[in-house]
């Protein structure tokens, strides 16, 4: 039932087509709690009697009975499938808006293939149980209840083999319920970590395949999906067992009626017509509680996956829209970037998770106009310094400020309206070149969109490609290079025009002659703030300021010739990577 009060709230608006389904649930009842008396009617009151019309009449009431049932039915399921379809949209939508919403925090412990997992099974599950089982769950409690009073109506005494086997249904019933709840749970768990380990293999198919891991990785999927497997046995082997097991029970409790009815027949304290209306209803008894025992493992799975989808619905943002943000509106926002007193962790709201500060005690003026390098090896701080800008992240402690506004105090879209940022590992959508180039900004135009592309210096490649703009790039960009994608990467950014646009390690697929056209045409973009942030120096030599960064702390900042001077960080990176300096 966990399912179903959950997902409730959705079903709320769509309150008219549950309803229509429960009358008509109740009609269903209602005509099936006769069927058995007009049975009887024409065996003691049409055979018995040799009345060929009331044989035929009562018959004639049973078709149309049976008949309207059929198209009630039909009306109800066809207002179930409504509600479930309309219902399940509206919580698939909100759970991707959900997913849209969270920060890179919240998707550093909440796994892809955990959230792919809850769109699309868990939501299939939502989905099955509320198409069949609101009808199911409707029906159990009135059909029960109605038999029930209809076997004691006809004969008390057999009532007592009824109440006898009840119990017993129920207790199986019962520790089925219990048991293949926590089941489902691990069956979950274990679906989530098969397509983790799915997605990684389809995505890092290329390096698998460079260093030759084809049969290692097979075997670690063979393992994640035999865990499953076994998992799924387990469970579905208990759910398999409980069908044979109240049938075996029904069964007997029939054999009990036959005996002892069959002799309250001989003894004339039964009509033929009754003992048959009495095995009917005992069938209708036991008939609620199996098909409540069928739907069971639906439930059982159904509200594992509402608590999992909650799990998702119920994650508050790791960086919230401030109550009353400042919206920047449509202008460029100053492009003057501070950090003070920045610090930050990783997972700082996990008890458990490892505290160590990725930056600490940042002071740090980029002016407007302003291009800076930040410089340093890998796991130095370098993204993490720049992700905090756009708040991807939120500063542990410490403000961000942009234009001299703290940027908690600015709405997210506005903040990030202004400061455009080119990953190193850029990700592309299926759709055509002119399409990904104007992801950030619809309305660009044409000439806009192939400046851009010019200043990235992709525009040579791309009109080099069958249909030039209108090319169609496959998923991720498979079928392009690292630099093509980082190149495209760029030129989208530079579409929206930011006040701050920030290339982080975006060209490090890039050869260098390549790079140096890059940067020597963003020089053209005179208003914006530039922040390059890399590992090659060569990235950084044109830069006006160059921050060094070491272990999370600034070390140096200043020009290339001060920190030349002046940096034994700095000399050591240029000495590693260009040879000595020239003194």
């Amino acid at each position: 039932m966990k399912a179903i009060v959950g997902v409730w709230p959705w079903v709320k608006p769509y309150w008219r087509y549950a309803a229509a389904a429960l009358i008509g649930t109740v009609i269903n009842v209602l005509i099936n709690l006769l069927i058995p008396l007009q049975t009887s009617r024409v065996i003691d009151d049409g055979i018995a009697l040799d009345d060929g019309g009331l044989v035929r009449n009562t018959v004639l009431t049973m078709i149309g009975l049976i008949l309207g049932g059929m198209v009630i039915s039909a009306i109800t399921s066809a207002m179930a499938v409504r509600l479930a379809f309309n219902a399940v949209t509206d919580l698939r939508r909100d759970l991707y808006s959900q997913a849209q919403s969270f920060s890179f925090g919240n998707l550093d412990h909440l796994a892809s293939g955990e959230i792919l997992t809850r769109l699309t099974s868990d939501i299939t599950k939502i989905t099955t149980i509320l198409t069949m089982g609101l009808s199911f769950i409707a029906q159990t409690p009135l059909m029960f209840a109605g038999a029930l009073l209809a076997i004691i109506a006809i004969d008390a005494s057999l009532s007592i083999i009824v109440l006898c086997m009840v119990p017993v249904i129920g207790a199986v019933v019962w520790y089925v319920l219990a048991r293949s709840g926590l089941l489902y749970d691990a069956v979950q768990s274990r679906l989530d970590r098969l397509n983790t380990v799915l997605q990684e293999n389809i995505e890092g198919v290329e390096v698998i395949k460079a260093f030759v891991r084809q049969d290692h990785q097979t075997k670690r999927f063979d393992q994640v999906a035999d865990d499953l497997a076994d998992q799924s046995i387990i469970v579905n082997q208990l759910v398999a067992s409980l069908m044979p097991t109240l049938t075996a029970v029904s069964s007997f409790g029939v054999a009990a009626v036959l005996w002892l009815g069959g002799n309250n027949v001989i003894d004339g304290t039964l009509s033929d017509g009754n003992l048959v209306a009495f095995i009917s209803y005992l069938a209708m008894v036991a008939m609620p509680m199996m098909m409540f025992a069928f739907i069971q493992p639906m439930l059982s799975a159904a509200g594992a996956s509402m608590a999992r989808i909650s799990q998702v619905l119920d994650e508050q943002p790791d960086v919230p829209d401030s109550v009353g943000g400042i919206d920047l509106g449509q202008q460029k926002s100053p492009g003057d970037i501070r950090f003070e007193g920045v610090s930050f962790r990783y997972d700082a709201r996990n008890p458990e998770a490892n505290h160590e500060e990725a930056l600490t005690s940042i002071d740090l003026h980029i002016e407007q106009g302003s291009t800076v390098a930040i410089l340093g090896a890998t796991g130095s701080g370098k993204s993490t310094l720049v992700h905090l800008i756009p708040r991807f992240y939120d500063a542990t402690e410490g403000v961000v400020r942009v234009g001299g506004i703290d940027v908690k105090n600015l709405t997210k879209s506005s903040l990030r309206q202004n400061v455009g940022i080119a990953l190193q590992e850029p990700e592309l959508f299926s759709g055509s070149v002119m399409e990904n180039l104007r992801f950030g900004r619809p309305e660009a135009t044409d000439d806009e969109v192939i400046a851009a592309a010019k200043a990235a210096q992709a525009h040579t490649f791309v009109t080099a490609m069958t249909n030039g703009y209108e090319a169609q790039i496959e998923q991720n960009g498979a079928n392009l290079s690292g630099g093509q994608r980082q190149r495209l990467a760029i030129a989208r950014t530079l579409v929206v025009d930011p006040a701050i646009l920030i290339l982080d390690d975006s060209t490090s697929a890039v050869d260098l002659e390549t790079e140096a056209h890059i940067q020597s045409a963003l020089e053209a973009y005179t208003d914006q703030t530039v922040v390059l942030v890399a590992q090659r120096i060569s990235t950084a030599l044109g830069a006006d300021i160059i921050v060094v960064l070491e272990k999370g702390c600034i070390c140096a900042v200043g020009t290339h010739d001060d920190l030349l001077a002046n940096s034994d960080v700095y000399q050591e990176i240029f000495r590693s990577q260009l040879g000595e300096p020239v003194a």
